[in-house]
């Protein structure tokens, strides 16, 4: 029985109720369908329903309430498993499909080990809770088989897999898969949006008032801080040792440790703006200090000159131009700029979302249209690009899911077929 595994899970291991003879003994409950010349009862459907709710307690680990209702909710998708499990087993006898007593016991073994039923007693308390019969069950199971042995038969052989369809799998689902996204080796070339001379001069004459404010206003510090700078830690005081002071750029290291205590520093241009610095305590070993910064905000005109240089850029990548040399002319980033606009080895997957969008679809050699962030806009180039290949295990995994879909599909298709071909008539109301 172990060819079965891949597929075990996907077929009806449940109590079918044309177990019993004939269908006189069954007309004492109420007949919910017709299937040729069968019926199923309610209570057989009652019975597939609180066995489904046994299976998602013991394998998929739901509460007891959590399982009731959600065997409930697929009471008419069992149903319709059901009918269509009978017409496999109608199939089964014509074609006179046959079990032996050794796959017999194997299929219940299989059935107890599933369910963690460890004794016979317990076995047979747990049928008996269902209203069945060890005998009844043996009877099942062997039905079970014979339907199995024609799925396996018919549907089996349809599953072979090809490298092209595990290949295509892989890619359409690359994405979900961490380890196995591509790796590009980037460059750019990075336009800021600078501010124009105006919008510099709007920026230093407001460090000039909060200055003067402070120093000869008799305002707050933290309360100017707060007015220029939006961001929440705006002129709180910050405490930093001899050492952490030396892992700040030297222009600022500089102004704190030559700043009298309580002055205002001179504005520092930094990467966000104009930086202002106040001291409040200094020793040895440590330093005490406030600041803000007002942002070097473009203007409107400022942005669109910075998109109009960008797409110059372009217009000359479009003509052949080499992009290291214009990255070394024209970028903006001062880490990258002297080798070209070099941004290493990168994961598609470190990237940001809205980054990655444009650079995932370049290939090798290609290079993109501007794109715009709220700094500047960027063009980016892939150099290089490796796609980590599949391993044999992965691709078995691949195989199992691909076949698990396939089976489901064939299954589907070829009951559907038998139903077209048969006598079917529900009676129960939905």
């Amino acid at each position: 029985m172990v060819y079965k595994k891949g597929i075990y899970f996907l077929l009806i291991v449940l109590f079918i109720g044309t177990g019993v003879p004939n269908i006189q003994a069954r007309t004492f409950d109420r007949i919910i369908a017709y299937v040729n010349d069968d019926v199923v009862t309610k209570r057989e459907l009652d019975v597939l329903v609180n066995q489904r709710a046994m299976e998602l307690q013991q394998v998929y680990r739901f509460s007891e309430r959590e399982a009731l209702n959600e065997a409930e909710k697929q009471r008419s998708e069992l149903l319709d498993r059901l009918i269509r499990q009978m017409l496999l087993l109608e199939a089964a006898l014509t074609l006179k499909i046959t079990v032996s007593e050794v796959e017999v016991e194997q299929y219940i073994q299989e059935f107890k080990d599933r369910y963690q039923i460890e004794t016979d007693e317990e076995f047979e308390t747990q049928l008996n809770r269902e209203g069945m019969t060890l005998i009844a069950f043996r009877e099942q199971s062997e039905r079970n088989l014979k339907t199995e042995k024609l799925v396996m038969g018919r549907i089996v052989p349809r599953l072979q897999i090809r490298e092209s369809e595990i290949q295509k799998f892989y890619e359409e689902n690359r994405d979900q898969l961490s380890t196995k996204v591509d790796k590009v080796n980037l460059r750019h070339i990075f336009v800021a949006f600078k501010p124009n001379t105006a919008d510099r001069d709007a920026a230093y004459e407001n460090v000039a008032k909060a200055r003067n404010d402070i120093e000869n206003g008799g305002a707050k510090f933290k309360t100017e801080a707060q007015r220029y700078d939006t961001s929440q830690q705006a002129g709180d005081l910050i405490t930093a040792t001899t050492e952490e002071l030396s892992q700040f750029p030297d222009i600022f290291q500089n102004s704190l440790m030559h700043l009298e205590i309580g002055a205002v520093s001179e504005p520092i241009v930094g990467d966000k703006g104009l930086y202002v610095f106040t001291v409040e305590e200094r020793s040895d070993a440590f330093i005490a200090f406030r600041y803000f910064i007002v942002p070097l905000i473009a203007s409107p005109e400022a942005i669109q000159a910075a998109r109009e240089h960008a797409n110059e850029i372009h217009a000359q990548l479009e003509a052949g131009e080499d992009f290291s040399k214009l990255a070394l002319t024209h970028s903006d980033d001062n880490e990258t700029r002297e080798n070209g606009g070099d941004l290493g080895i990168r994961s598609l997957a470190e990237l940001n979302p809205k980054t990655r969008a444009v650079v995932e679809p370049l290939g090798a050699g290609y290079y993109s249209r501007p794109y715009e962030t709220e700094s500047g806009l960027h063009i980016f180039k892939v150099d290089q690009r490796n796609s980590p290949e599949l391993t044999e295990m992965e691709k078995t995994q691949i195989t199992s899911l691909l076949r698990q879909q396939r089976f489901q599909e064939e299954w589907d298709a070829y009951t559907h077929k038998l139903l077209e071909n048969a006598y079917i008539k529900i009676t129960l109301k939905e």
